[in-house]
């Protein structure tokens, strides 16, 4: 059994080989940042961070019996401020028609656009390999947990909520589609635009042109990767399209890796999300519930995955799952169920 849990000031050194295997800018892979990144998630899971655009939410899966970490992933409360704008590539297209030719051309181009007043966003999802195809299905309990946590503290987080999704990775580091256009705008490599990033995007609104990019112009290979995702991103996107979520036509400025969004509201988790007082039952047929069951109190917020029987305001759970929520009978829980 996995615990879902908040990170701790502790979990720093599983956390940052965690994030070296993911190597994001959203789970940082240094160490002093990735302590900074800590402190911010204590302060607002505790609900002391006043600056929603600082809020970060960072969620461990703990295997139970070992206590290891097998993954991670963060909350943004806020994506996008006048100091840190929210870039993004929008697909559009025009049509043109001759006729004396009688022809018609719909072309496809990409126009930067930005946010000052943006999402709130999920980042920073990783498995680590060991974990990856084992029948708990690490990656989509610690994806889920979001949904948990965002539905059961919607007032905390904004009226709309993006991911970006990790285009294919190239053997070199680099990124072909910023190798044949951001390259040539910024005259920075993809690893230099992308470390620079995480301190100033100025560079992104000084440098990027105004005018359209028509794809046509960009050699095939290049076309076919805008939007795309890399063969190991195909079930965390097929999770958050089965929350609710749906490619919004953005593509990310530096990779061209897409953006998903919902609004908030209607996500699924938010929409089905319960509260309930538990209640321990013993396990058996009359449990067909799979669900993502959360708590929270003065050890901070907590989720386990187990099967459950749900009644009108109480929610039976097996013993073991009593335990390792460490909650007592009659505890307040929150409560969605899994895909």
């Amino acid at each position: 059994m996995l615990v879902l849990r908040q990170a701790r000031l502790s979990d720093h050194p599983r956390l940052l080989e965690l994030a070296r295997e993911l190597n994001s800018i959203n789970l940082p892979a240094q160490p002093e940042e990735l302590k900074a990144a800590l402190r911010r998630s204590r302060s607002s899971f505790a609900g002391r961070m006043r600056d929603r655009a600082r809020a970060v939410y960072l969620f461990c899966a703990e295997e139970r019996s070992s206590g290891k970490l097998l993954g991670a992933s963060m909350i943004i409360a806020k994506h996008g401020t006048p100091e840190a704008p929210h870039y993004y590539l929008e697909m559009d297209s025009d049509e043109r028609y001759s006729h004396t030719l009688k022809r018609l051309f719909r072309h496809t181009y990409l126009r930067l656009r930005y946010s000052m007043d943006g999402p709130t966003e999920l980042g920073g999802l990783i498995v680590t390999r060991s974990a990856r195809g084992r029948p708990e299905q690490a990656g989509k309990q610690i994806s889920w947990v979001r949904f948990l946590y965002l539905a059961t503290h919607r007032a905390r987080f904004e009226p709309r909520v993006v991911a970006e999704m990790l285009a294919p990775s190239e053997k070199t580091g680099g990124n072909a589609f910023w190798d044949h256009y951001g390259r040539r705008v910024t005259g920075l490599s993809f690893r230099e635009a992308d470390k620079l990033s995480t301190r100033d995007k100025e560079f992104i609104r000084a440098l990027f042109p105004d005018s359209p990019l028509y794809t046509f112009l960009l050699p095939k290979a290049v076309q076919r990767s805008l939007g795309a995702v890399g063969a190991e991103t195909v079930a965390a996107l097929r999770l958050l399209e089965k929350a609710g979520m749906r490619f919004l036509g953005h593509i990310d400025p530096f990779d061209a890796g897409p953006y998903l969004g919902a609004a908030t509201d209607d996500l699924v988790a938010v929409r089905q999300c319960r509260r309930f007082r538990a209640v321990a039952g013993a396990v058996g047929s009359s449990f067909p519930g799979d669900y993502l069951v959360g708590c929270e109190d003065r050890r901070g917020f907590r989720a386990v995955r187990t099967a459950a029987l749900a009644g009108d305001s109480t929610l039976t759970l097996p013993a073991d799952s009593m335990a390792a929520l460490g909650v007592k009978q009659g505890a307040a829980v929150a409560a969605v169920a899994l895909p």
